[in-house]
């Protein structure tokens, strides 16, 4: 895929904006406390979406920018977020001075972005020494009856999309950002966690993949009320009954080298 193809694409989300909001998990504290350093003055939530990712940062950093493409998503995140600066931009142009960020985090839109193009400028809005971070949540494929729902909820966009491989793929295989002389060198934290969700939260969350939004919205209609029955005759849930979702959280870091200039 052309890196205009995947803005296109990554603009898309915007047509699920309540339900991107709603369902889509935020990060484990735990993994905030490990990817922001200590006494962050200006955190800067790159690919802010609605905010997910930008509310757990209030509080944790003395200022908040929030950098989303999508007007439709920064609509909804300036409601969520009435404390933060929400600006339009991108990772390849972001609308911020040289060195105004003490951390600058990505929550699970890496793969939309140039990394030719975003990593200088990446560098360009970090001060000297600041903490570039990457995040990803994705239900933990490890535990068997998470695999089987995933095999199925693929094999119905399959069947849906007619073939179309964008609405096919997992979208998990994504090379990490390339450090170059810029950064010091990744490192790396794993952690699963888990969240109670019920068969309508299921279906909601597996409806702001990529590969379902890369669906027309009547074969979208259809993979739901497949995989809402799935959940009520595999899973055993009904009406508010909650099962725990594994989630398997990954997380880079690295820190801006003062001695390079993007």
């Amino acid at each position: 895929m052309g890196i205009a193809d995947s803005g296109t694409r990554a603009l898309s989300f915007g047509e699920i904006v309540d339900r991107y909001d709603r369902y889509r998990p935020s990060a484990p504290p735990e993994a905030l406390d490990w990817l922001l350093p200590d006494g962050c003055g200006t955190a800067v939530d790159l690919g802010a979406g609605t905010g997910a990712l930008t509310r757990r940062l209030v509080g944790r950093a003395e200022h908040v920018v929030a950098v989303e493409p999508d007007p439709r998503m920064r609509e909804t995140l300036a409601g969520n977020c009435p404390q933060v600066r929400i600006l339009p931009g991108t990772a390849e142009r972001m609308p911020l001075p040289d060195g105004r960020a003490d951390a600058l985090l990505i929550a699970m839109a890496w793969h939309w972005m140039d990394p030719r193009r975003a990593m200088p400028e990446i560098a360009r809005v970090l001060r000297g020494g600041g903490t570039f971070g990457v995040l990803w949540n994705h239900r933990d494929v490890s535990v068997p009856w998470v695999a089987e729902l995933d095999r199925f909820t693929r094999a119905l966009r399959a069947r849906e999309s007619g073939g179309d491989a964008a609405a096919q793929a997992p979208g998990r295989d994504v090379p990490d950002p390339p450090a170059g002389t810029l950064f010091s060198p990744l490192v790396e934290m794993r952690m699963t966690w888990s969240m109670p969700v019920t068969a309508e939260e299921i279906v909601g969350l597996l409806g702001t993949d990529a590969g379902a939004i890369a669906l027309p919205a009547e074969a979208r209609q259809a993979v739901d009320e497949q995989v809402a029955r799935y959940a009520r005759d595999e899973l055993g849930l009904s009406g508010d009954r909650r099962i725990e979702l594994p989630v398997a959280c990954r997380a880079l870091r690295t820190t801006r080298n003062p001695d390079t200039a993007p």
